[in-house]
C-alpha cells in the first residue's frame, strides 16, 4: 500500500480532532437557526459574507471565527482569508492546523481522490433506495 494513504488518514484524523477541539459549527440548519446564512452546506462563509459572522460573534461571545488560508486553518479571524467557519469551543487563537504538513497540497488531493472516488462512484451508481 502507498505510504501516503496512511499519512492522509492521519492528517484527516488530525483535522477532525482540530475541528472537534475548536467546535466547528458546520451543520447548515444549526447555522440557519442562529440566523446565519453560510455560502456552503458545510458551514463555509466566504469573504463577501464574513461580516455576518463578525457581527454575530461580537454579540455572542461564546462563539468565535475560524479562518482558512492556503493549507492552514487558524483558530481566529484573519482578514482576507479564503474562507471562514463559526466555532463554539476552544477559542485559543494560537491553535493552527497545517493541513499539508506531511504531504504537499497536490499529493493530499491525489491521495484523497484515489481513496474517495471509488466510494463516491459506488454511491452515485447505486440503485438502492
Amino acid at each position: 500500500m502507498d505510504p501516503r494513504r496512511e499519512i492522509f488518514r492521519e492528517m484527516s484524523h488530525e483535522l477532525h480532532v482540530f475541528f472537534k477541539r475548536v467546535g466547528k459549527v458546520w451543520i447548515y440548519d444549526e447555522l440557519k437557526f442562529l440566523d446565519l446564512e453560510p455560502n456552503m452546506l458545510t458551514g463555509e462563509f466566504r469573504c463577501d459574507s464574513v461580516q455576518s459572522l463578525i457581527d454575530f460573534c461580537a454579540e455572542n461571545r461564546e462563539y468565535h471565527i475560524i479562518s482558512c488560508e492556503g493549507d492552514k486553518i487558524f483558530n481566529k479571524f484573519m482578514p482576507d482569508a479564503h474562507c471562514y467557519y463559526l466555532a463554539d469551543r476552544d477559542a485559543d487563537p494560537d491553535l493552527v492546523h497545517d493541513l499539508c504538513s506531511q504531504l504537499s497540497s497536490e499529493e493530499f488531493l491525489q491521495v484523497g481522490y484515489t481513496m474517495f472516488a471509488p466510494v463516491l462512484g459506488k454511491i452515485k451508481g447505486s440503485r438502492d433506495t
